[in-house]
């Protein structure tokens, strides 16, 4: 039914009679946005302030402000709405940690996610310029500010599941086992080459990426006391990558699915090398994977790699049919897994694993 126009609609009968749809089905989704958002704010300002630091042990809210120095009534609405959502627990007016948030809200947990709850929060800020990317066009970003930016956030969320499941399947091939040197293409934070020499005593792993995100991956290094990984910078578009790799690991990358990349990688194999690629594929036809994820890639713009209208899609990358029949040009195909089942729930963000396969 067309919608009256203001001029056309009588109203003194809106006025006494309501409007002719109820705005039920509207509020209700609005109200679930609203107490979400809320409830996102509380609990990230809760991380901040270190709330979740002192209740490995029960605490009242007196207690709690006075280790804080923060404001009382505040303090037990938030604990209350936290005790809530389960992240903590009460007993006789006291508060403690449940056993998530004592693995992944404390800042001396290995598992702490601060990095993530900055990520989204780094996301709002960009879906509230909406309104005027739509007039003006997406905002221009350096590429390389935005992969500096996002290595800790990817490497926590990573830590969580992912990286275990993903090196476990690598690790159980014979060709794993047989390895003596990996490269870790576009390695970033460099957690898969630092698990994979965890795993192979005879492994020596190194982590290709540009001189400013190696400058996180050397504190990985160090965190996880890893002695057989070792650094090259470079663009991997433009720099030789290094030769005689039995196995080179290529996970969420651009140039993930450009053909340009194909000869490099398989030139710096030695003969009966391993090349393992881990992407999300469009197949041929395929218009979108995720609308939402779809707009959020589109509010930037990247200064020199091209990005297409869908997610993880750059100019010049090929369908996951033609890529595989490149492949099939230098390298025998050994298997190809649907690894969706690898990776953690997904946040509704640009960096959510889809429909990821490993080749």
């Amino acid at each position: 039914m067309k919608s009256e126009s203001l001029t056309n609609v009588d109203l003194e009968d809106l006025l006494i009679g309501g409007p002719s749809v109820s705005p039920k089905h509207l509020y209700k989704f609005l109200g679930e946005c609203s107490k979400a958002y809320k409830i996102f704010r509380i609990l990230y300002a809760a991380v901040k302030v270190g709330l979740f630091n002192h209740l490995s042990t029960p605490k009242t809210v007196d207690e709690l402000c006075r280790l804080l120095n923060v404001d009382l009534e505040l303090t037990r609405n938030i604990c209350k709405i936290l005790a809530d959502v389960g992240l903590l627990e009460e007993s006789d007016g006291a508060y403690k940690n449940s056993e998530i948030s004592d693995i992944y809200l404390r800042s001396c947990s290995p598992l702490f996610q601060y990095h993530v709850f900055k990520s989204l929060e780094r996301g709002f800020r960009l879906w509230d310029k909406l309104a005027k990317i739509l007039k003006s066009g997406p905002i221009v970003i350096n590429e390389r500010s935005f992969f500096r930016r996002h290595v800790d956030p990817i490497a926590s969320e990573l830590l969580c599941g992912t990286l275990q499941k993903v090196v476990r399947v690598v690790a159980r091939l014979p060709e794993f086992k047989r390895a003596k040197k990996l490269l870790d293409l576009g390695g970033g934070h460099g957690l898969y080459a630092i698990a994979f020499t965890k795993l192979n005593s005879n492994l020596e792993a190194y982590v290709f990426d540009l001189p400013e995100v190696l400058e996180h991956t050397r504190r990985y290094i160090k965190r996880f006391n890893a002695r057989r990984v070792k650094l090259i910078a470079g663009d991997f578009f433009k720099d030789d990558i290094g030769r005689d790799y039995d196995i080179i690991f290529f996970s969420s990358n651009p140039g993930g699915k450009n053909p340009q990349l194909i000869p490099k990688i398989h030139s710096s194999l030695k003969p009966g090398g391993l090349f393992i690629n881990k992407h999300v594929f469009y197949r041929l036809g395929e218009f979108s994977k995720n609308p939402l994820l779809d707009l959020e890639w589109s509010l930037t713009a990247w200064k020199n790699l091209k990005k297409e209208k869908r997610v993880y899609s750059f100019k010049g990358d090929l369908c996951f049919e033609d890529y595989i029949k490149l492949l099939k040009e230098k390298f025998l195909i050994v298997k190809i897994m649907d690894a969706r089942n690898l990776a953690n729930p997904p946040l509704s963000k640009v960096g959510d694993s889809l429909d990821v396969k490993i080749i």
